[in-house]
């Protein structure tokens, strides 16, 4: 019996230090974000200001990148999407503690980032046909 109440309370803990990682902020922000190549699975957007303020100073850049996250799966950014440069107005709420997105699997164990659930977002920019382009002419 004991064995089953202990187990009880580690899986009240863990269950709840779980929800307190996926607890959102109040506020809900429009924020612009641009995709960054990192040569890792980091956190991979940032503010077209932070990028500008932090180039070359790639430690202080990645510090202050972000996950993404959609609200709802119909939300998830097309495969045209991801290109470095690529600029987008997100709408949504970041989680109050720094994580990963949800389904977020990655063998390389980056650190850990603010995560932005989104709503809904705009593509401001996409550099999908330049990548394109210049993936032919190095055939």
């Amino acid at each position: 019996m004991k064995i089953i109440a202990l187990n009880f309370i580690v899986f009240l803990v863990m269950g709840c230090s779980n929800f307190q990682t996926k607890e959102l902020k109040s506020n809900t922000q429009i924020i612009e974000l641009e995709y960054i190549a990192w040569a890792c699975d980091c956190a991979n957007w940032a503010t077209p200001k932070d990028i500008e303020k932090f180039s070359g100073k790639e430690d202080s850049l990645a510090q202050r990148s972000v996950f993404i996250e959609p609200a709802d799966k119909v939300l998830q950014l097309p495969d045209t999407l991801g290109y470095n440069g690529d600029r987008i107005k997100f709408t949504g709420q970041f989680y109050v503690n720094k994580g990963y997105p949800e389904d977020y699997e990655s063998e390389q164990k980056p650190e850990k980032a603010k995560v932005l659930r989104y709503t809904e977002y705009t593509v401001i920019k996409s550099n999908h046909k330049e990548m394109i382009k210049a993936s032919d002419q190095t055939k």
